[in-house]
């Protein structure tokens, strides 16, 4: 049984699945529970973000990790994870995995500047394959990276894809995700606010932290110096970080011509996404940590 598969595209090609089933197959909700103090009462927890399976590459070793914001994992105790069972190299829909994992936000590595953490996925899928059962993944590895080439090719108002988990909303039968479309609000070239982020015009609501955003186009696709390329595309670009938001203040008349105001938040549908190219900032951090594990001669 196999612990992870490979790129995406090559995965496509071996397993005689679409595009667009490995995307759907690439992602996993992420259910953490944990608890809070608040007027001096520890109540519970539950929240819900969403992440994805990508492989890093470390000298010869391949390391495949689950990826989301840190924020999703910040604080809780336990996560509980569901993966769908493969069955001849496929997924076996219908039929979940459920994992728990305890220590669940100390098991993973923060990135250094922006909002981003991984988990070691290995661990994981040994404790269930010693059950009898193989989970199926897709993997996102570094060559669906964009390269500089192909980032200086895009351009500035391109069709994106966003993979997650909206407010925790999920096929809870099929184990399946949300897939919501938009354009890229700023070009994917450029940094926005000299962040490495760009804007996304896509419905964006809490609980699609974490989600992995793409490239995908079939058939065709143009290019920045205004041509047009027959074939396919599947890039990832970012990960969903945050929502931007707009205040509305409301109010309410009394009979007593008393007025009572309220404020609240509304999103926009703008999101601000990482580039994916930060992903690579975990691989000094990922050969420290194997450097440090491996035996002294």
């Amino acid at each position: 049984m196999c612990l992870a598969f490979a790129a995406i595209g090559n995965k496509a090609n071996s397993q005689n699945l679409s595009l667009s089933e490995l995307l759907v197959n690439s992602t996993i909700r992420i259910e953490c529970h944990g608890d809070t103090v608040i007027n001096g009462q520890r109540i519970p927890f539950t929240s819900t973000g969403s992440g994805f399976f990508f492989q890093f590459a470390i000298g010869k070793d391949t390391i495949p990790c689950i990826v989301t914001n840190y924020h999703v994992i910040k604080g809780s105790i336990s996560g509980v994870l569901r993966f769908t069972e493969d069955l001849n190299r496929r997924p076996n829909y219908g039929h979940i995995i459920t994992q728990t994992v305890t220590n669940f936000s100390q098991r993973w590595v923060k990135h250094p500047t922006e909002d981003l953490a991984i988990m070691a996925l290995n661990p994981i899928i040994s404790d269930i394959v010693k059950t009898g059962k193989d989970p199926f993944r897709v993997v996102f590895n570094e060559t669906d990276l964009p390269t500089q080439a192909e980032l200086d090719g895009y351009t500035a108002i391109e069709e994106a894809l966003m993979i997650g988990y909206p407010v925790g909303f999920w096929d809870s039968v099929n184990n399946l995700p949300v897939v919501r479309k938009g354009l890229t609000a700023t070009p994917i070239y450029l940094n926005y606010s000299g962040q490495p982020h760009f804007l996304l015009d896509i419905p964006i609501f809490p609980g699609s932290s974490g989600s992995p955003v793409v490239l995908y186009n079939q058939g065709s696709y143009g290019t920045r110096q205004g041509g047009l390329v027959v074939g396919s595309r599947l890039k990832l670009i970012g990960i969903n970080v945050q929502s931007i938001n707009a205040p509305v203040l409301g109010e309410v008349n009394l009979n007593n011509n008393q007025h009572i105001s309220t404020t609240t938040n509304i999103p926009i549908n703008v999101a601000i996404v990482i580039k994916a190219s930060e992903l690579l900032a975990f691989k000094p951090i990922l050969t420290n940590i194997i450097s440090k594990q491996q035996p002294r001669r």
